[in-house]
Formats: structure tokens, sequence, C-alpha cells
């Protein structure tokens, strides 16, 4: 499927216009919103309006982890600290970082088989 074909768009639609910011999530933002039955072409205010909102949060967020933590570094388990008592991020934190250990096990077992075979001569 082609940039232009995507009825989402893309978060670098104005590639040619350097005076537009470039939005990171906006792609992202466009098609939660329309599972959760906004219009599929959303206003850009909206997802302006709600890209600064999640940003924040995220900066906000991380400013908090760093602060708790014991160095000035960004730890998943400052993270884990501030987000414990809302029981859906927490579990969805989990349930993330688990997929990611799976997908890395996977990917090496993978990697690993490939090379075997290919020193075996199979391929």
């Amino acid at each position: 499927m082609d940039e232009d074909d995507d009825p989402f768009g893309s978060d670098f639609d104005d590639d040619d216009n350097p005076e537009k910011e470039k939005f990171v999530l906006r792609k992202t933002l466009r098609s939660m919103l329309y599972a959760f039955g906004d219009d599929k072409v959303p206003y850009d205010k909206t997802l302006e309006t709600l890209e600064a909102l999640v940003l924040d949060y995220i900066k906000e967020l991380c400013e908090r982890a760093m602060n708790v933590g014991k160095t000035d570094k960004l730890a998943l388990e400052d993270i884990h600290y501030l987000i414990r008592r809302d029981p859906k991020k927490f579990v969805r934190v989990k349930e993330l970082l688990s997929i990611r250990e799976d997908l890395k096990k996977a990917r090496k077992q993978f990697h690993t088989e490939g090379v075997l075979r290919s020193v075996r001569g199979e391929d």
C-alpha cells in the first residue's frame, strides 16, 4: 500500500513545507480516533490538540520517573512505580513488556536457526 493510498495519511504529509511542524503521532492518533468512532479524517486541530496532550503526558511521566529514581536516568522500574496505582496502565505495560520479550526470543531463535541452516549448507 502506497502512502498516497493510505486513508489515514502519513505522519510526515508535509515534507515539502519546512514551516509546518512535524507531528510524530498523527497517523497513530488518526487511526485510534477512527477506531473509537470518529471520522476517518478528523480535524487537524483535533489531532494537534490530542498529540499535544499525549506528548505532555509522556514528558511529565518521564520527568517524574527521573525524579523518583536514584540516578538521573529514566528506568522502567521508576515508570512501574509511578503507574502502580492505575491497574489498567500497570497491566497493559506488563502485557506489552511480555510481548516484547516473546518477540525477542522468537527473533533470536529464528536468527539462530537461520545461521545453523547456512552453516550446514541447507539454504
